[in-house]
């Protein structure tokens, strides 16, 4: 066997390992609420928890996970590493967002050995489809962006307080594209956004002043087509 593969190989091992038996015996609860946009509870959400050394060499390890009850509670109990990395991620399927709770326990052990997340909220998602077809002839630009709620949540925490600055929830998006002689339309594309939120469509004709357009996405596999 080549020397220089055995020699990656061990070192990835090492890392590996170190990221779940760093801390021996320990074992943390990961506790809390699935609820949806409306409150209410959703049971089987997938909870994960990992540890990441976050370093060359090393990989995430699955320390624990568990699903959520018809209450939407979850009470997980967990290895425990003391790692640059330590999160949760809850999902619960491709209808629903995905939340993510981050912190480091390098330096950090919760007093209790609990991790409780609180109300975790996954908003159902669907797909926005849109169509643009140019009708107005050659030579007719048009430029055009849709804003939209990236359908995804990560919270980083430092010990028990919330990193606003790092976090990343629930943010606003913004997509630009032109349309001109070469690619003149757009067909069967596709933007995924929580339900019941809203998309602006921002557009100019010709280099006109722009115009912009709110569409309240209230059903599931919304259809938007524009002409110009």
């Amino acid at each position: 066997m080549n020397n220089k593969f055995v020699f990656y190989f061990i070192v990835i091992f090492f890392f590996s390992c170190a990221n779940t038996e760093v801390d021996n015996d320990i074992r943390v609860l990961v506790k809390g609420f699935v609820v949806d946009q409306d409150n209410m509870p959703l049971q089987d959400a997938k909870i994960s928890i990992y540890a990441d050394a976050n370093s060359l060499g090393a990989s995430e390890v699955l320390l624990g996970e568990g699903i959520s009850d018809n209450e939407g509670a979850f009470k997980i109990t967990s290895l425990f590493g003391s790692n640059n990395l330590f999160y949760v991620t809850v999902e619960l399927d491709n209808h629903y967002s995905k939340y993510r709770f981050q912190t480091s326990t390098e330096e950090y052990i919760p007093d209790d050995l609990v991790f409780d997340l609180g109300t975790v909220e996954l908003v159902q998602l669907t797909n926005f489809n849109y169509t643009i077809i140019r009708e107005s002839g050659e030579n007719t630009i048009l430029n055009y962006s849709f804003r939209f709620i990236e359908p995804s949540c990560t919270e980083v925490f430092n010990e028990t307080i919330l990193d606003v600055e790092n976090s990343q929830c629930y943010e606003v998006r913004q997509i630009s594209r032109q349309l001109n002689n070469i690619y003149p339309n757009i067909e069967d594309s596709q933007l995924i956004v929580p339900l019941q939120s809203q998309v602006e469509f921002i557009y100019s004709i010709n280099n006109a002043e722009f115009i912009s357009q709110i569409i309240d996405v209230n059903i599931l596999e919304y259809e938007f087509e524009f002409n110009y």
